[in-house]
């Protein structure tokens, strides 16, 4: 079930009301993970069963923690096992479906029933991420387990979030969901502006640039021009799509009288890589920054390697952004993806250009940030790839521009670029420099306007969902 969809709409609509004319937490809780449970098994139900059967595990391991101290190592590392076994399993699955289809079809099961139903289940690595940080925190002993199966279950598979995030923190989220809530009239003030852009975001600029890029990505092998324009579509329909799902996600939450977390500060102003992967999918930047890069690094200063300031910027900046590319998908692009983060990450602060770094001049800021604005680029170009011989090809095999129809085929997409980019410019614009006016009220109009043109269109998944 979509968020742009009109099942979804109709659903929330009767979700909202039944929520708010039940005042009581516990009821309210039971009412949004029964939601939850519709809205994540909507295709398939399977998926439903993985989810609550995996967030169980964890619910009992976290209290067994508390329980048995002694243990609690051992049930942290078994935990984060089942979990990451879970996530490599279903991300790896295409390395061997071809086998369970065999041998499923050799014992009378239909061949397709692990892709269909078990094995592919959407947003798993993302609710996998909130049950592992929950196991973690709880071991370190900065959070204590909740004894509330509902609201731990409501937690984990949180409908807005449960496909692409936020990955919210159970500080956060879990316990507002362990708290009482009432509705209040600036639930709806703080929510229509971030469902009226989400919409916009999604339905208006993603889906209309979606076009652009699919074209010259599907295309057998791109002239390098091509490659750049089609690049900077994606890095604008990347932007638009995911960050409208956060906007959708956060809007729902706060209709329900929750507030989650913000995903995105304006990451294309970036200076350094460290500044972008600080404004780019915040809670999952943070959540690798706190369990994998701080951690990495701590071992590193306690073992005979901290002699060596190198590897010590080095090692845990590449290794979080292997696990980064890894996390996102099975291909090569993505591990090279990763890695050249890690290398970009790990080269600007050996130089000693870390993420609150910037020039004194403005004419050195606009280098530095043209500059970084270009590695995105290509960090997308990689992302978005089919595969990396493909993306050779169109960078050193072929020429620059091919043809007469290369320069028209660029232009015509750098002009859809533009056009499409101009909201989202001036948006910022207006948030800028007037952020109390009737230009908001404006913006929001035209954009509700837009969206109602547009919406008839075929409306695609969000991009995050495969992930």
């Amino acid at each position: 079930m979509a968020f742009t969809s009109y099942e979804f709409i109709l659903f929330f609509t009767v979700l909202l009301l039944i929520y708010w004319l039940v005042r009581r937490r516990d009821w309210q809780n039971v009412f949004l993970l029964a939601a939850s449970a519709v809205f994540y098994g909507w295709l398939a139900p399977w998926h439903v069963a993985i989810l609550f059967i995996s967030l169980t595990i964890d619910y009992f391991l976290a209290l067994g923690m508390l329980r048995w101290s002694e243990k609690a190592g051992s049930l942290l590392w078994f935990g984060v096992a089942v979990n990451l076994g879970l996530l490599g399993f279903v991300k790896y699955y295409f390395f061997f479906d071809q086998a369970l289809a065999s041998w499923s079809s050799r014992i009378g099961l239909a061949g397709d029933l692990f892709s269909s139903r078990i094995i592919l289940p959407l947003g798993l690595s993302f609710y996998l991420l909130k049950k592992i940080g929950y196991l973690i925190d709880v071991r370190r002993g900065v959070l204590a387990p909740t004894r509330d199966w509902v609201a731990f279950a409501a937690y984990v598979s949180f409908f807005p979030q449960v496909f692409s995030g936020p990955i919210d923190r159970p500080q956060v989220l879990l316990k507002q969901l362990e708290g009482l809530r009432a509705w209040k009239a600036e639930h709806l003030v703080y929510a229509w502006p971030l469902l009226v852009m989400g919409f916009f975001k999604k339905i208006v600029v993603a889906d209309s640039v979606t076009v652009v890029v699919d074209h010259v990505f599907a295309m057998n092998q791109p002239s390098g021009f091509l490659l750049l324009c089609a690049s900077l579509g994606y890095t604008l329909q990347i932007l638009a799509d995911f960050s409208a799902y956060t906007d959708l996600a956060r809007g729902t939450a706060r209709l329900l009288g929750l507030e989650t977390s913000e995903n995105f500060k304006l990451p294309y102003l970036s200076l350094t890589p460290t500044e972008f992967w600080n404004r780019w999918h915040i809670t999952l930047s943070t959540w690798l920054r706190d369990y994998i890069f701080f951690p990495v690094r701590r071992a590193l200063l306690k073992s005979h390697l901290k002699q060596s300031e190198f590897l010590v910027l080095v090692i845990p900046s590449i290794l979080t952004m292997l696990v980064s590319g890894l996390w996102h998908g099975e291909g090569w692009t993505f591990l090279v993806w990763g890695l050249y983060y890690g290398v970009l990450i790990a080269s600007y602060q050996l130089i000693g250009l870390r993420g609150d770094w910037a020039p004194k001049t403005k004419g050195a800021r606009f280098v530095a940030w043209l500059v970084m604005f270009g590695w995105i680029t290509l960090g997308w170009a990689i992302f978005r790839a089919p595969s990396l011989g493909w993306l050779g090809g169109s960078l050193f095999q072929t020429p620059f521009i091919e043809s007469r129809d290369d320069w028209i085929g660029g232009l015509t997409a750098l002009s859809v670029i533009f056009y499409y980019s101009l909201p989202l410019i001036l948006k910022w614009l207006i948030d800028r420099y007037l952020r109390e006016g009737w230009l908001q009220g404006l913006y929001h109009a035209l954009a509700t306007l837009l969206v109602i043109v547009y919406v008839n269109s075929a409306t695609s998944d969000f991009i995050y969902f495969q992930f």
